[in-house]
Order: structure tokens, then C-alpha cells, then sequence
């Protein structure tokens, strides 16, 4: 089984800056990502929702990869390699673990939503059994609202079964309470990361690994700080500060901010149609 020691507390589902040409903006992502590790931020997750991956081209999220590989700790970096295509995750996710990455976070493919359960098992099998050695770890990335895909506790029983030692974890963008205690209830060993930091010290009560989240880059000290320190004040202020986005795109918003701090607008640039 592949270590999975590292995988818990703050994690900072990046944004990608792009450049006039809607290409990835390597040299601003790495000294962005930098910053974050350096700030308090656990780790990063290369290329997830928030990284707008589904906008890019595998070309283009392969090319990233390694650029970041080479730039940013490996072992502090999960990287999104989930796609609609199977040929396209097989590569990314191939690469995840080549490249030396902390894990592969894996969503469903997503545009046939009347697919069951037997079909994502088909998908999981297809993709593992032509990925070869496994060099990362396996997190199921559950954002239903995305994918139409719920890795609701039965799927993941199955999962786990047929691919034991492979698998470690779950991040939850549905941010339900009741699947993530079910999913550690079957599974306590499991990994299991809500999206969201403003339930942080709930989450960690009932077993949560941390949280992987889009605005946690904004306040990566007090998170840091509820989380590894239940320090209940921080808590109380990043969940204050995560309810003033709401209402807000969520890309949009955590854009305008960094490109405020950073003082430079190239930030605010995204991938169309966000």
C-alpha cells in the first residue's frame, strides 16, 4: 500500500492563472503555490474545480503537471486527474504518479449521468487495470453537482473492495455530513476531506482528514491554525470569512481577491465560459 501519511489538514484546491492565450501561466502558478505552502497551507490540489481542469486539454493539464512537478514539493501536491474520457484519466492519472505526486483525486466521468453504479465500478476497473503500477494513491473526488455522480457509502464499499490498498480517500464537495460519517463509519482508515473550511472543528470531531478547499488560499493561517490547533477563535473566523463569499462565483470571487493581493490583474483572467 502507498503511504498516506501526509494526506491530512489544510489543502488549497488552487486556481490556474492563464495567460492571453488561455494557456496555463506555469511561472505565476509555482510562485503562487509557493507562497501557500510557505503561508500555512498543508498542501495544494493541482487542477481540481477550482483549477478550472475541465477547460483544459489533457496537452495542457499534462504540461502543467510537470511544470509544477518541477517547481512546487511533489510530495505536498495532489493533482485532479479525473476526465470524461477514459483514455484522457488513464494518461493524467499514469502521469500523477510518474511525476511523484501525493495523489491522483478522481472524478467520475460525468457527461452520461444516467450511468449507475455497475458503470462507474467498469470505469474505476478500466482505468486501474490499464494505468500499470500505481505510484500515487487514489482519492474518489464526490462532487455530484458537477458530475451527477454521487459516490454515495455502498459505491465506495465497492470500490474498495475490488481495489484494496489502492483507494485511501474521498473529498466530499456535496460537503454532506451524514455520507462522510457513513463513508468512515464502513471505512475509518479512509481519508475523507470536506470542501469546505467553515466546518472544520465538526469535521474533524467525527474523523475528517482536513478539508480541501477553493477559498482556504485567502486565510491559510487561521485555517491552519483551527485545524492543527482546535483553535476554536480561528474556526469561528474562517467560517465567518468563507460565509461572506456565498452568493458569489466562487472562482470569481477567490479570483478577485488573490489578483487584489497579488496586485496584478492577470489573475482575474479565466478559462471561458467562467
Amino acid at each position: 500500500m502507498i503511504a498516506t501519511t501526509a494526506l491530512t489538514g489544510i489543502w488549497s484546491a488552487v486556481l490556474t492563472p492563464v495567460d492571453e492565450n488561455y494557456q496555463p501561466d506555469a511561472a505565476r502558478a509555482i510562485a503562487y503555490y509557493r507562497d501557500l505552502l510557505r503561508d500555512g497551507i498543508d498542501g495544494i490540489n493541482l487542477l481540481g474545480t477550482t483549477g478550472e481542469a475541465m477547460s483544459f486539454s489533457a496537452e495542457q493539464r499534462l504540461r502543467l503537471m510537470e511544470q509544477v512537478a518541477a517547481g512546487v514539493p511533489r510530495e505536498r501536491t495532489m493533482c485532479g486527474t479525473g476526465a470524461s474520457a477514459l483514455g484522457d484519466t488513464i494518461t493524467l492519472t499514469r502521469a500523477a504518479g510518474e511525476l511523484g505526486f501525493a495523489a491522483a483525486l478522481i472524478m467520475p466521468p460525468f457527461f452520461f449521468r444516467d450511468a449507475g453504479d455497475d458503470g462507474i465500478v467498469r470505469f474505476f476497473d478500466a482505468l486501474l487495470s490499464r494505468s500499470g503500477p500505481l505510484r500515487t494513491t487514489i482519492l474518489l473526488y464526490n462532487f455530484p453537482a458537477m458530475s451527477g455522480i454521487t459516490f454515495h457509502a455502498e459505491l465506495v464499499d465497492r470500490l474498495i473492495e475490488a481495489y484494496p490498498g489502492v483507494i485511501s480517500g474521498m473529498k466530499d464537495s456535496s460537503n454532506d455530513a451524514a455520507l462522510q460519517r457513513a463513508v468512515l463509519e464502513r471505512h475509518p482508515e479512509l481519508r475523507v476531506f470536506p470542501s469546505t473550511e467553515a466546518t472544520l472543528l465538526d469535521a474533524k470531531a467525527y474523523g475528517a482528514a482536513g478539508c480541501i478547499s477553493g477559498s482556504v488560499c485567502l486565510w491559510p493561517q487561521a485555517a491552519h491554525a483551527a485545524y492543527a490547533n482546535a483553535d476554536l477563535s480561528a474556526a469561528t473566523a474562517v467560517r465567518e470569512a468563507r460565509a461572506a463569499l456565498s452568493g458569489a462565483p466562487l472562482i470569481a470571487a477567490v479570483r478577485a481577491r488573490v489578483a487584489a493581493a497579488r496586485d496584478d490583474d492577470a489573475w482575474l483572467r479565466s478559462m471561458p465560459p467562467n
